[in-house]
């Protein structure tokens, strides 16, 4: 019976651990802040793969994205994680599957 229990307890632990560490991403609120210049997010994270930049000429202003792809534990799922920025200062993170309309001008580093 108590061979039972600790197989039983072994079990759950061990699932609990594969649940918790499954599909955390490292770009959440508490490691990217909105105002963030570009610098300190290539400092923290690295090089993107990826980099775009849009225009609005009616506005008046540049919009650059960083795009970063990280691997999830569960399977071979993937999420890219796209961080925009105006004026140098980080305004957004999307995170998903990359579109095939984004950004015209691309850079590869």
């Amino acid at each position: 019976m108590n061979v039972l229990k600790f197989k039983l307890l072994a079990l759950i632990i061990t699932g609990i651990m594969l649940i918790s560490c499954s599909s955390r991403s490292k770009f959440t609120s508490e490691s990217l802040s909105i105002g963030m210049t570009k610098e300190q997010v290539i400092s923290k994270f690295g090089k993107p793969y990826k980099s775009s930049f849009t225009e609005n000429k009616e506005a008046g202003e540049i919009k650059e994205s960083l795009y970063y792809r990280e691997s999830l534990n569960m399977g071979n799922r993937s999420i890219t994680n796209i961080l925009t920025f105006k004026g140098g200062k980080l305004v957004s993170l999307e995170q998903g599957q990359e579109s095939e309309n984004n950004s015209p001008f691309i850079i590869h580093p």
